[in-house]
């Protein structure tokens, strides 16, 4: 659940950003939202990029243990019971 929630914030703020460059700059949206979008190694993106990978893999270990220990307190009401 933590990784959805990461997932659909992280596409709201590229959405709601690319909306904003595309009301700035005056450009078509698919254009804005590329802009945003594309990757170059060297630039000050991969400041904001690696953050953000991190971030994922972080909510996806997150949820990996909440999902343990949901399974090991169910083993536990199944063994009392």
């Amino acid at each position: 659940m933590v990784t959805f929630i990461y997932i659909l914030v992280f596409t709201a703020l590229i959405l709601l950003l690319s909306f904003l460059d595309m009301l700035v700059y005056k450009e078509p949206f698919i254009q804005s939202l590329l802009t945003i979008y594309t990757f170059e190694f060297g630039t000050r993106r991969m400041i904001v990029v690696v953050p953000a990978i991190l971030g994922l893999l972080v909510s996806m270990l997150t949820d990996y243990r909440l999902h343990k220990q949901n399974n090991k307190k169910h083993q536990g009401v199944q063994k009392e019971g």
